[in-house]
C-alpha cells in the first residue's frame, strides 16, 4: 500500500467515525427525549438511577469543584485587591470578583472539574458495559439503556450541576473575601455592598444556564463514547480520554456562545 492510500485509508476511517458519532449521538437523543415525554408523565422512570447519577455529581464531584475554584479565588485576591487598594478602587472589588466569577470563572472551571471526575468515570463504567455485553443483555431482557442509563444522566446533569456551581460561586466570594481581609483590611459590609450593587439577577440566571447546559451536553457526550466502545480494556481507556478531551472543548464551546447569545 502507497503513502497516498494509506493517507486515503485513514481518512476514510476517521470520517466514518464522526459520522457514527454524531449518528449515534442524534439517535440517542431523539431517544431520550422520547423517553421523557413519553415514560415520565406515566411514572416510568429509574429514580434510583437518577439519584445515583445526582450523587456522584452534587456530592463526589463537590469537593474537586470547590477547591478548584477556591484556588481561583485565592488567586484573585493575591493578584487584584492589593492593586485596587493601591488605586483606591477598594469600593469595587467585591463587585468585580463576584462578577468574574458568576459570569464565568465558576461555570467553566467547575464544570471542567466535574468533567475529568463524573464524565470520565460515565464513560468508563458504560464502556465496560458494552465491552462485557451488558448493554445487549439488557435489550434482550427489554431495558433500554437510553431509558436506563442517558434520561437519568441528563436529568441529573441539568440538576446537579447548577448545585454544584451555585455553591462553589459562594464558597468563591467568601474565600476572596478572607484573603483580601487579610491583605487589604477590607470590612465585611464594604465588600458584599459592593456586590449587592454590582450583581443583577440576569448575571445568576447567566450561571444557572450555562451550568444546566454544561450538565446536560456534559452527560449525553460521556454516554455516547461509552455506548460506542469497541474491543477491550484498552477501547476503554480511549473512550474514556476521547470523553474528557471533548468535554473540555465543548464547555469552551458552548461557554463562548451562551455568554455571547445573553450579553
Amino acid at each position: 500500500m502507497s503513502f497516498v492510500e494509506k493517507i486515503n485509508s485513514r481518512f476514510s476511517d476517521k470520517l466514518f467515525q464522526i459520522n457514527n458519532f454524531i449518528y449515534t449521538l442524534v439517535v440517542n437523543l431523539l431517544d431520550a427525549f422520547f423517553i421523557i415525554f413519553r415514560d415520565l408523565p406515566r411514572g416510568k422512570f429509574y429514580y434510583e438511577n437518577f439519584l445515583e447519577s445526582l450523587r456522584k455529581i452534587a456530592w463526589n464531584c463537590l469537593p474537586i469543584a470547590t477547591l478548584t475554584i477556591s484556588a481561583s479565588a485565592f488567586i484573585y485576591s493575591i493578584h487584584g485587591a492589593p492593586e485596587m487598594s493601591k488605586r483606591g478602587l477598594t469600593d469595587y472589588l467585591g463587585g468585580l470578583v463576584a462578577l468574574a466569577l458568576i459570569r464565568e470563572s465558576v461555570p467553566v472551571m467547575a464544570a471542567l472539574a466535574i468533567v475529568s471526575q463524573y464524565s470520565s468515570g460515565m464513560t468508563a463504567q458504560i464502556g465496560s458495559m458494552k465491552v462485557t455485553e451488558q448493554l445487549d443483555a439488557m435489550k434482550v431482557l427489554k431495558v433500554y439503556p437510553s431509558a436506563y442509563l442517558l434520561v437519568p444522566m441528563l436529568l441529573a446533569g441539568l440538576i446537579g450541576f447548577p448545585i454544584v456551581i451555585m455553591i462553589c460561586i459562594l464558597v468563591g466570594i467568601f474565600i476572596n473575601y478572607l484573603v483580601s481581609n487579610v491583605l487589604i483590611d477590607i470590612s465585611y459590609h464594604l465588600y458584599f455592598s459592593s456586590i449587592l450593587r454590582a450583581v443583577v439577577m440576569k448575571d445568576i440566571f447567566l450561571a444557572l444556564i450555562k451550568a444546566s447546559m454544561f450538565g446536560f451536553f456534559i452527560a449525553l457526550i460521556s454516554y455516547i463514547c461509552g455506548i460506542l466502545t469497541q474491543g477491550g480494556a484498552k477501547a476503554v481507556g480511549n473512550s474514556t480520554r476521547l470523553s474528557v478531551v471533548i468535554n473540555f472543548i465543548l464547555v469552551v464551546i458552548l461557554d463562548y456562545i451562551i455568554t455571547a447569545l445573553w450579553l
